[in-house]
């Protein structure tokens, strides 16, 4: 019997001499791996509807093991995110960061809906030839990750002390990976492990989790402000979840 899930193509592996396996975020049971049979084929029409970065219908015979996929219509090719390159890298690091982290068959409508928002606003910045859009794309994939991680119960702290629990002011503050958030000066002198964090980082992480993904483009971020705040999340992620292979000192993608 044949279901059918909408479904956002996360990646895919080859396996055998003609079969892949793809990793598909479905609107419907969350992560899941299945199959698709001699689709390296020459002659193999399926293939093309089955591109990672692409939005589709996707049609799955429940067998043992793995499902194995008879039929896809795509519903949303994101055109300009696979011509440009710096899209593309980011969207693939945020791809193999879900790949990841999340485990199969765990749907999470918020999740979804997240993911195929970035994808769209992505798409929109993608197709803009502006030179200012590039630093857009940045804050917009940084937004999307720390709204993620929140969605999963990783909330960054940044209104207010994490260990004193008072209102952060401007000024000296820490970011304590340890600790989920911000460290006024006068409780950073406690921790060991810490990174000094800006005025202007802490205001970022604010509107992050305070705004949705469309109105992050918005904002203008030098590209100082992009790499700190990059450091912040590699050094959360790294905390967090271990070493994932994911989070590089200092920079993500």
């Amino acid at each position: 019997m044949d279901y059918k899930y909408t479904g956002i193509i996360l990646g895919k592996r080859d396996v055998g001499e003609t079969d892949r396996i793809y990793t598909i975020y479905t609107f419907e049971m969350g992560k899941i791996r299945v199959l698709a049979k001699g689709v390296r084929r020459a002659k193999a029409k399926l293939a093309g509807y089955l591109e990672p970065i692409t939005q589709a219908e996707i049609f799955i015979a429940k067998t043992k093991g793995l499902g194995k996929i008879t039929g896809s219509i795509v519903s949303n090719n994101f055109p300009y995110i696979k011509s440009n390159i710096e899209s593309m890298m980011q969207v693939f690091y945020v791809f193999k960061l879900l790949e990841k982290i999340i485990s199969e068959q765990c749907q999470d409508e918020n999740i979804s809906n997240l993911l195929k928002n970035y994808l769209e606003v992505m798409e929109e910045l993608s197709a803009e030839e502006n030179p200012k859009n590039e630093n857009k794309k940045n804050i917009l994939t940084l937004g999307f990750l720390f709204k993620f991680l929140s969605e999963l119960g990783y909330q960054v702290e940044a209104g207010k002390c994490v260990r004193c629990g008072k209102k952060l002011v401007s000024g000296e503050n820490y970011f304590s990976a340890k600790r989920g958030g911000v460290l006024c000066w006068g409780c950073s002198s406690e921790e060991n492990q810490k990174v000094k964090i800006n005025d202007e980082s802490i205001k970022f992480i604010r509107i992050f989790l305070k705004n949705k993904l469309g109105n992050l483009p918005k904002i203008d971020a030098t590209s100082k402000d992009i790499n700190q705040i990059k450091i912040i999340f590699s050094d959360f992620l790294s905390w967090v979840f271990g070493e994932t292979g994911l989070a590089g000192k200092g920079f993500l993608w």
